[in-house]
């Protein structure tokens, strides 16, 4: 079904709003029967059309189950639980926007650890020229602001840069899931789980830059599933056993983590990227 412009730059997926905590399924019935009764009188969507959004609504869990609650809103109020870990920065835009520069670093979520989660986001490639801009979104990495003293004999956070560097020890214990675009250099695109499982410019939906993506990570248990946009572009299994394309980066037996924390990275100034929208549901 097309997703109809209502007015105001909204579209009716925007008034539908189904990622809150609604208290209840019948509040959000309700809430969706208005919207569409409204939509109707305006035209902008037919009797079937209607009908259907009412009988998904209906047939839907929101409400019945926890919704998304917000990690990032646009304000500098909600960047108080985020702490920049290594070099570069993230900057708040006056459009309420995230802008990453400068690095390799990582922008991360101190506030709790996430256990199986969905975690979504907005982003948009803004790298200067015909570049394209290299980020990616950090899952299940423990806390790095462990002292390395305190960290498990022999673990991931124990070897290589890790151990000074703490933006490290999410690409060593974490997964990075890529988000880069390009059409040349790193041969890794959006979706990957980088060097454990690569996604081509072929599977990673790409758009046009300059144009605001939804991106999706859902962990439950060791399994992850990314999507763009709606379509699901990539899928990897966290089991033990698997090594990763880079020399000296820990395998997946040292990353059998089943909560972590989140965190975006920032790449250089060439790799300018910016994040919106940023919130998580437990699973």
């Amino acid at each position: 079904m097309a997703n109809h412009r209502a007015g105001g730059g909204c579209t009716v997926n925007d008034l539908i709003d189904d990622e809150v905590s609604w208290p209840n399924h019948g509040e959000f019935v309700s809430h969706v029967n208005a919207v569409v009764n409204d939509l109707r009188k305006e035209d902008v969507l037919d009797n079937r059309e209607s009908a259907a959004i009412s009988k998904a609504a209906a047939q839907s869990e929101i409400g019945k189950v926890a919704g998304y609650r917000s990690l990032f809103d646009g304000t500098a109020a909600s960047l108080a639980d985020w702490r920049q870990a290594g070099p570069g920065k993230f900057s708040l835009q006056p459009d309420g926007t995230i802008r990453g520069s400068g690095g390799l670093g990582m922008l991360w979520y101190a506030k709790q650890e996430l256990e199986d989660f969905s975690v979504r986001l907005q982003f948009r490639d803004v790298a200067p020229g015909n570049g394209n801009a290299n980020s990616g979104v950090f899952i299940r990495f423990p806390d790095p602001r462990t002292p390395l003293a305190d960290r498990p004999a022999g673990s991931c956070g124990t070897v290589g840069s890790a151990r000074t560097a703490p933006e490290w020890l999410a690409i060593y214990c974490g997964q990075e899931i890529q988000i880069y675009d390009g059409t040349t250099g790193e041969v890794q695109k959006t979706g990957s789980v980088y060097n454990f499982k690569p996604v081509g410019l072929d599977k990673a939906g790409v758009t046009p830059k300059g144009q605001w993506n939804d991106y999706e990570i859902r962990a439950v248990g060791q399994h992850y599933t990314i999507i763009r946009n709606g379509v699901v572009i990539n899928e990897f299994d966290n089991t033990p056993g698997k090594s990763s394309s880079r020399a000296g980066d820990p395998p997946t037996d040292l990353r059998q983590f089943l909560s972590g924390y989140v965190g975006l990275q920032n790449h250089s100034n060439n790799d300018l990227i910016e994040f919106r929208n940023i919130r998580v549901r437990n699973l």
